[in-house]
């Protein structure tokens, strides 16, 4: 029998209240707008839990029956579900409008892995063809319905274990309209939530396919961490801690006749629990050493060839799983056996664990067959590795995506990409889309995996949009030319790149606040912007551009700039007041705006009355901070920020002559808010507290201001500011500009003291006219135009 802890609870008896039965039909009503429809032939239902679906005891949904008509009309609150013959037939009506039960207008879920593939192309090297990846179904449709067959799932037994079920059919409608987020909900609720991780996965990862040494390991790691001055959190070792490429010649396998099959035969070592001592001497050393640089520690996993007569844990293995040790008999992989899962944990991963390894990386590719039928290894692995790491500390794996559900088992790697701009090109929208299968914390081979180009321009942009991605994991292939350390990226581009480490962790508060928010409302960190904006034709067509939290949209540059590297893009900004969270730049929203960047910025798109928190240090330390720093953005809003046992809560107020800012603190820890207020020239503020009375600032917008907030205290500011004018903020944007444009001193400064004069109109037609600029730089000075005057 399986180990307690590695049996879900799950409740999947529905209520009774909410169950009507028709023919040879089940309807379940278990939302307002969510309803599961089974078939069976013969009668008999499926009341356990699945794979995939495992909480179907909803409270009693409010609902009526008219079996009046031909066929029988169940009525809700949000929905009308129309009964037929055949399940084809069903109609549901939302919102007036009569829809069929299919997937037409389903704006698609994810992917296994994106392994071998060169933006959406898939490469097969075996075969030498290429073929577009195709994403399977979420739960968001244009239409307003989205199926999901949980038909082909298998049966998750109270014993936590598997099983086959008979033949039926089994669909969960989701009909919720534009209501995205409903709908996700809805699927977190009858599958279960995304579980909160350590907030340390958050922070950067340093990863490498690389037969590292202890020393070598060290040397790196102290090179990032103090010369360059560059935070990580976890230090990943690639499959190298075992034997692996040398275990043939180690142990002698293929001179003593021990390559076969009954041995299990090595092949190139890709599966493997003895740490190579050729590499690590002792590894509990190397484990302690990394632990003492703040770091944790991640280590990948092959398991597929078993565990072989030459580990180290092979005789307690092959007794615990009842073969003879003396035979030599590989013990071979079986995830549908109780005794070689317990044993599988017990013995060869929870002893390294307890010596300092944090958390397993799971690279299964090695095929979706087991013993049992329909039971893919990969949803097994990530399924009982997941209940096992949560038994002692916080769940954590790294593993692919295998399918709805796999949102319990966070974090997913995407596989090995190719190192091109097609392949960045595609990961937003495929990052923030996988919000539609419920999956919100890919973790990608950040600057790609092989193969491609080595492209300093590239290596920047892809680590921008690391930094602005749900995981931020820097990896590369196995060899002397690929690496993803800063230093060999050259012409400032590696120092760009650090300086976007640095503020990954700056922003761990506003992620793991988010992820909170993932765990308990169902809110995504990345969204596609139609979850916000679903009237918006625009929201579906810039499928590259995300929301990120509740108070930024990103817009990655995921195209190479021109030869002064000005990089230029089109991006659609929503309704609303918008400022660039790097440049200060200021813009209207509903509008389609051709914007251009240095390789120092990225488009990240601050909403108006937002609250931006950050660390108010760079560290390597990821716990919650004794300093943040709180950028205060123009506007009526407000902001929650979650912490472990506490949150914060900031709400701003406008009237004509002041803001009303208020800051609650709810057994959140005391420490000191740096405020600081984009968008003013100057401003007096003054705090109210209960005691020991009114603290009174003159500031200007790049000063910090800051303010103790003591524990479950509230206080107030009262802003009376001095805004800009939409002339300087127009000429502050053409300044920027003009300080950047390379070219012949006399023109730049003839060409700035003309145009800071000009109306916008004069502005615009100099512009276009002017042949010394180049059609970026052109570009670049008119989006000084896209502020709209208050």
């Amino acid at each position: 029998m399986l180990h307690e802890h590695l049996i879900a609870r799950t409740s999947p008896l529905a209520n009774a209240s909410n169950i009507y039965l028709y023919k040879n039909f089940r309807i379940t009503v278990l939302k307002d707008r969510l309803f599961r429809i089974e078939q069976s032939e013969s009668g008999r239902f499926c009341d356990e839990a699945t794979q995939t679906v495992w909480f179907r005891d909803m409270p009693p949904v409010k609902f009526s029956v008219n079996a009046k008509e031909k066929y029988p009309i169940i009525y809700t609150d949000g929905a009308t579900l129309i009964l037929a013959d055949k399940i084809e037939d069903f109609r549901v009506t939302i919102n007036g409008s009569e829809l069929s039960l299919s997937n037409d207008g389903n704006l698609l879920g994810t992917y296994r892995t994106l392994d071998c593939c060169n933006g959406n192309i898939l490469h097969s090297f075996q075969k030498n063809t290429d073929q577009p990846i195709k994403l399977g179904f979420g739960i968001a449709s244009k239409s307003g319905v989205a199926v999901y067959d949980d038909s082909e799932s298998l049966i998750l037994h109270e014993d936590g274990n598997l099983g086959e079920r008979e033949s039926e059919t089994d669909l969960y409608v989701f009909a919720y309209g534009k209501d995205f987020r409903g709908a996700l909900c809805a699927l977190y609720d009858i599958c279960g939530k995304v579980p909160m991780f350590p907030r340390y996965a958050l922070g950067n990862w340093w990863s490498r396919y690389h037969a590292y040494t202890e020393h070598e390991y060290l040397q790196t790691m102290d090179r990032l961490l103090n010369k360059r001055m560059i935070p990580l959190a976890i230090a990943t070792v690639d499959m190298d801690w075992h034997w692996s490429k040398t275990v043939d010649e180690h142990f002698h396998i293929t001179k003593s006749g021990k390559n076969d099959d009954f041995h299990g035969h090595p092949e190139s070592g890709w599966t493997g629990y003895t740490w190579n001592t050729d590499l690590f001497p002792d590894y509990r050393r190397f484990l302690l050493q990394l632990h003492k640089r703040g770091l944790h520690v991640t280590l990948n996993l092959h398991p597929a060839r078993g565990v072989r007569f030459f580990e180290k844990q092979y005789e307690d293995m092959a007794r615990a799983t009842g073969i003879d040790p003396s035979t030599e008999q590989v013990v071979a992989f079986d995830f549908t056996s109780d005794k070689f899962i317990n044993a599988y944990f017990d013995i060869l991963h929870k002893p390294y664990e307890h010596e300092g390894v944090d958390f397993w990386w799971i690279d299964w590719q090695q095929g979706t067959k087991t013993a049992l039928a329909g039971l893919d290894p990969l949803w097994a692995l990530n399924h009982y590795h997941t209940l096992d790491r949560g038994k002692e500390h916080a769940p954590i794996i790294l593993s692919r995506y295998a399918g709805i559900g796999s949102h319990r088992y966070p974090i997913g790697f995407s596989g090995d990409t190719f190192v091109t701009w097609e392949t960045l090109s595609y990961l937003p929208y495929f990052t923030a889309n996988a919000t539609n299968a419920g999956f919100t914390w890919w973790s990608h081979d950040i600057g790609g995996h092989m193969a491609g180009v080595k492209d300093d321009e590239l290596h920047v942009r892809f680590v921008q949009f690391g930094v602005f991605s749900p995981i931020n994991r820097l990896h590369c292939t196995d060899s002397a030319l690929s690496t993803k350390e800063s230093s060999v990226y050259m012409n400032g581009t590696g120092l760009i790149a650090d300086e976007f480490l640095r503020l990954r962790h700056r922003l761990i508060p506003y992620l793991w606040s988010a992820a909170y928010e993932t765990s308990n409302y169902g809110r995504a960190l990345i969204e596609p912007l139609y979850y916000e904006y679903p009237d918006c034709e625009e929201a579906y067509e810039y499928k590259n551009e995300y929301l990120f939290g509740r108070e930024m949209l990103v817009a990655p540059i995921t195209a190479p700039g021109d030869e002064k590297g000005m990089a230029t893009m089109e991006v659609w900004l929503p309704e609303g007041h918008w400022t660039d969270f790097f440049t200060g730049d200021e813009y209207d929203g509903r509008q389609v705006v051709q914007i251009v960047r240095w390789m120092d910025t990225i488009p990240v798109f601050v909403r108006e009355g937002a609250f931006v928190v950050l660390d108010a240090e760079v560290r390597c330390d990821t716990d919650e901070p004794d300093a943040l720093e709180v950028r205060i953005y123009p506007g009526r809003g407000g902001y929650t920020l979650y912490e472990e046992n506490a949150k914060t809560t900031f709400t701003s107020e406008k009237s004509d002559k002041e803001r009303i800012i208020t800051i609650k603190s709810e057994n959140a820890k005391d420490r000191t808010l740096n405020l600081i207020f984009p968008g003013i020239n100057t401003a007096c503020i003054r705090i109210k507290r209960a005691s020991p009375g009114i603290e009174a600032y003159e500031i200007n917008s790049e000063d910090e201001t800051p303010v103790i907030l003591r524990k479950d205290e509230q206080i107030q500011i009262t802003v009376k500011a001095e805004t800009e004018t939409y002339i300087e903020k127009r000429n502050r944007m053409l300044l920027y500009t003009m300080l950047r444009i390379q070219g012949d001193q006399k023109t730049r400064n003839w060409l700035y003291n003309k145009i800071i004069k000009l109306s916008d109109a004069e502005l615009r037609q100099l512009v276009i006219t002017a042949d010394y600029l180049t059609e970026n730089e052109k570009i670049r000075l008119l989006e000084s135009l896209y502020i709209t005057e208050d």
